[in-house]
């Protein structure tokens, strides 16, 4: 029998890394390792396979068409042999842990409310939330799915739907106490609240319902959309807000809607998992009862619109 040529495997697993992160230093993350131990793997694996894989570029590496190739191949061997390994073994440290990743916005606002019902429902899954400022990669090990706000276009990912994202302008009562807002121009005098991360939103909003005495990129820029929601509770000006995210604050009357007319956005959430785990019975169970979460969730929000709508 002929003996295998095979590549160094240690330098299989931080190629096939960088480029699933498209980053060195996201796989050294995930590998626990330096940033130029992943480059020096990856140029072992270069020198075997006596080919470019990357193009080194000013903090980034971008896949050469040879790499592109190689790596989507070395995923799905990858994925293949987790799968089998799985199959025949139970190598993860709890199997009852369901990991969830999400912005730490929509962790707060959304998932957290909430989570206290699916222990009441499943006390025998464990939860783990990785929470960051930006997307939490469902194809991360240590990740079992994540909550994605975007178009839904992710090949080789299962996607499914949660709900259609829509804004509206929200105050503290006492901001709004002497000022009449009947139509969207009339926020003129008032303080805008921006989130960095979501420049958009007002210009969004004001173009929809045909403001046109409004300067949607004046105001106040804070890093995220958690501080920007703080700031309109303490009465520092009006924030543009996710509908979903805000709800409870509503209901508590800790914000109001300064007009009720609310404007969908063209994004959309989502729950995001690999093809290799969608059908894992944690996941299964997470996804059924967060979608019976949004459509209640769903259900109150429209029944509340109509009460401001008869009320006004």
């Amino acid at each position: 029998m002929s003996t295998r040529r095979l590549p160094p495997l240690h330098a299989l697993r931080a190629f096939e890394a960088a480029a699933r992160h498209h980053s060195l230093s996201r796989a050294a993350d995930e590998l626990a390792v330096t940033v130029g131990a992943v480059s020096r793997q990856v140029a072992k694996l270069e020198d075997f396979l006596g080919a470019k894989l990357f193009e080194r570029r000013h903090q980034q590496v971008v896949l050469t068409e040879a790499g592109a190739a190689y790596a989507a191949k070395l995923q799905s061997l990858f994925d293949q042999l987790q799968q089998t390994t799985d199959a025949h073994f139970d190598l993860r440290p709890d199997p009852g842990l369901l990991r969830i990743g999400v912005f730490s916005t929509y962790a707060l606002h959304f998932l957290l409310p909430r989570l206290a019902r699916f222990k009441q429902r499943f006390p025998e899954i464990k939860l783990e939330l990785d929470s960051a400022a930006k997307p939490v990669d469902p194809n991360d090990r240590n990740v079992d799915l994540s909550i994605w706000h975007g178009n839904g276009d992710w090949p080789h990912l299962v996607v499914q739907h949660l709900f259609d994202e829509e804004v509206m302008p929200v105050a503290s009562p006492a901001l709004l106490n002497g000022h009449e807002i009947r139509v969207p121009d009339d926020l003129a005098p008032l303080l805008l609240l921006h989130s960095v991360r979501r420049l958009d939103d007002w210009e969004i909003w004001l173009k929809a319902t045909g403001a046109t005495k409004v300067d949607p990129h004046r105001g106040l820029r804070l890093e995220n959309s958690t501080l920007v929601y703080e700031a309109a509770r303490n009465g520092l000006g009006v924030a543009m807000a996710q509908t979903m995210l805000i709800h409870d604050g509503i209901a508590h009357e800790r914000l109001v809607p300064v007009l009720d007319l609310p404007v969908r956005t063209g994004k959309y959430v989502y729950l995001v998992c690999s093809e290799a785990k969608a059908g894992k019975r944690n996941i299964v169970l997470f996804s059924q009862w967060l979608k019976e979460e949004v459509a209640a969730a769903l259900a109150a929000i429209a029944l509340d619109g109509e009460k401001l709508k008869q009320s006004g």
